[in-house]
C-alpha cells in the first residue's frame, strides 16, 4: 500500500479511488488495516471518511458529468448568496473515474458536509489523556485540573468564573495552552466521574473514560453538546431551544426537558439511549436520515453502528441505567462480560478471562461502586460463581466455582 495515504486528510481520502474501493469492496483490506494501526492520525481521518461513505452508499445512483456539475454549481451558488465560504474539492481529478459509483461518493460527500450541520466533533484530547486526572479544557486555552475522583463543575452565564468542587476559581489563574480546542471540553479518565451544571441549568453526569464538549454560548436555535463515552442528562426545559446530544458517530438525541442516559463508547458497536422521563427524538447520522425515532419513558433505543439501524425495546427498570450517578452498578440478566467492562472503566483496571470462559452467562445483582475494588469483586464472585486473582491493576478470572 502506498505510504502517501498515511498523510491524507478525510477530504483527500474521499477523492482517492483506492480508499473508497477499500471501504466498499474490502480491496487490499489487510494493507489498509495495517496503515490504520500504524498511523493513529490517519486512522482518525479514515474513520471520518468511512462514515460519510457508508451514509451515502445507498442514497445515490451513478451520475454523469453534467449532473455532477449542476449539483456542485447549485451548492456553490447557495453559499455565495448566504456569504458562507465553501471549499471546492478537486473535481477534475474525480471526474476521471466518473463512470463508477466511487465518483458519487467524492461529490456527494462534499455536498453532504457542506449542507449538513451534523458534523461530528473532534476532541483535542487523545486516548492517553485517560491515564491522568480529570480536567476542564476551555475553548480559550486554559486547562483546569479537577483534582478529585468525583468532581463537580458549575458554569455561570458570564463564564468569567467557575465553581469547581465548591471552590470559585478565576480563568486568569490558569495557564493557557498553545493549542486551543474548538469547544470547551471535560475529560474524565477511567476510575473517575464528573458532574457539570451548564449555564442553562442542565445537569450532566459524565462517566468514567468519557469526554464532553460544549460551546461557551449556545446558538439561537439549539443547545448542542458532544459526548464520547457515557453520560446522564437532566435537561433544563426550553421549548424554543431544543437540547441535542451528538455522539462521535453522528447520532443525535434531541430533547426539550428530559432525564436520560447515553452510552456511546467508541469501541462498542451499539450506542444505547435509555429514557427515564420526558421525550427524546433520535436522529441517525447523515443528512438524508431525517426520520427521527421518538422514545417515550421506560424505552431503550440501540443504534447499531454497522447497519445504521435503531431498535427500540421496553425497559421497565430504566432507572438502573443511571444508578451509576449515585455510585451503584445495577444489572439484570446482563452478561458477565458486559459487567466486567463497566468495572474496568469505574476502577481503571483490566480483566483477563480464559479463552473458554462462558462470559456471556447472564447475571443479576447490584454493586456498590463506593466500595473498594476487592469488596466489589467479592460480591461479584458470589453472584457470578467465579474465582479471581488480583495483581495490581490486572484481575484474572480463573474459573467457575464448583460444588457451592
Amino acid at each position: 500500500m502506498n505510504q502517501k495515504f498515511s498523510t491524507y486528510n478525510w477530504e483527500e481520502l474521499l477523492e482517492a479511488e483506492e480508499f473508497v474501493r477499500w471501504i466498499l469492496y474490502k480491496e487490499n483490506n489487510s494493507e489498509w488495516r495495517k496503515l490504520t494501526e500504524t498511523y493513529p492520525e490517519f486512522a482518525k481521518e479514515a474513520k471520518r471518511a468511512r462514515e460519510i461513505i457508508l451514509v451515502l452508499q445507498d442514497k445515490y445512483d451513478v451520475l454523469d458529468e453534467n449532473s455532477i456539475g449542476s449539483l456542485w454549481n447549485n451548492i456553490e451558488q447557495y453559499y455565495y448568496e448566504t456569504k458562507i465560504p465553501v471549499r471546492k474539492l478537486n473535481f477534475r481529478k474525480a471526474l476521471g473515474w466518473a463512470a463508477s459509483i466511487l465518483l458519487i461518493f467524492s461529490i456527494g460527500v462534499a455536498a453532504y458536509y457542506i449542507i449538513d450541520s451534523k458534523a461530528t466533533y473532534s476532541f483535542s484530547a487523545s486516548a492517553q489523556e485517560f491515564e491522568g486526572e480529570a480536567y476542564f479544557l476551555l475553548s480559550t486555552g486554559e486547562r483546569i485540573a479537577l483534582g478529585q475522583e468525583n468532581s463537580t463543575i458549575e458554569i455561570k452565564e458570564t463564564e468569567q468564573n467557575f465553581i469547581v468542587n465548591n471552590k470559585t476559581i478565576r480563568r486568569s489563574d490558569y495557564p493557557r495552552l498553545s493549542t486551543k480546542p474548538q469547544l470547551n471540553e471535560i475529560v474524565v479518565p477511567f476510575g473517575q466521574q464528573s458532574e457539570v451544571t451548564l449555564a442553562d441549568g442542565t445537569v450532566i453526569w459524565i462517566n468514567a473514560g468519557s469526554k464532553l464538549a460544549f460551546p461557551s454560548e449556545f446558538s439561537k436555535n439549539n443547545r448542542l453538546v458532544h459526548i464520547e463515552g457515557e453520560a446522564a442528562f437532566q435537561v433544563a426545559k426550553n421549548e424554543r431551544k431544543p437540547f441535542i446530544v451528538r455522539t462521535s458517530d453522528g447520532l443525535d438525541i434531541e430533547v426539550l426537558g428530559t432525564l436520560f442516559n447515553v452510552s456511546a463508547y467508541p469501541e462498542q458497536e451499539i450506542i444505547e439511549t435509555v429514557l427515564i422521563n420526558g421525550r427524546v427524538a433520535i436522529n441517525k447520522p447523515g443528512f438524508f436520515n431525517n426520520s427521527p425515532v421518538e422514545l417515550s419513558p421506560n424505552k431503550k433505543a440501540e443504534f447499531n453502528k454497522l447497519n445504521q439501524e435503531i431498535e427500540v425495546s421496553d425497559e421497565p427498570n430504566a432507572t438502573i441505567y443511571i444508578a451509576w450517578v449515585k455510585g451503584w452498578l445495577e444489572y439484570q440478566k446482563e452478561s458477565l462480560n458486559s459487567v466486567l467492562v463497566k468495572l474496568e472503566r469505574y476502577y481503571d483496571v483490566k480483566f483477563h478471562l480464559p479463552a473458554d470462559f462462558p462470559a456471556d452467562d447472564k447475571i443479576t445483582g447490584k454493586l456498590d461502586l463506593k466500595e473498594s475494588l476487592e469488596n466489589v469483586l467479592q460480591v461479584l464472585s458470589d453472584a457470578a460463581q467465579v474465582e479471581y486473582e488480583i495483581k495490581g491493576k490486572e484481575i484474572f478470572i480463573q474459573s467457575k466455582i464448583r460444588n457451592r
